[in-house]
């Protein structure tokens, strides 16, 4: 299923280091790494996983990992409507 995402969202993810698969297969790199439990209301999502993963957008903090994707967030987000 291809996700849509507004074009000013894709413009803001200026360091993908995977060329937006996640639009075409619906995964964020290692869907287990990447699997959002929670997000704050204001463009970062909070993840299942404190595994290290090699992407810009995902950091540690405590003893979490968080996503500061803003395409990632956005199809969250949209998923997360449509459920």
């Amino acid at each position: 299923m291809a996700l849509s995402v507004p074009n000013d969202v894709l413009r803001e993810t200026t360091r993908c280091p995977h060329h937006f698969a996640c639009l075409s297969t619906g995964c964020f790199g290692d869907p287990e790494k990447c699997k959002v439990v929670g997000a704050d209301g204001k463009n970062v999502l909070f993840l299942s996983s404190n595994e290290h993963m090699s992407c810009p957008y995902r950091f540690p903090f405590g003893n979490g990992q968080f996503c500061t994707c803003p395409t990632h967030y956005a199809v969250y987000m949209q998923q997360r409507r449509t459920t």
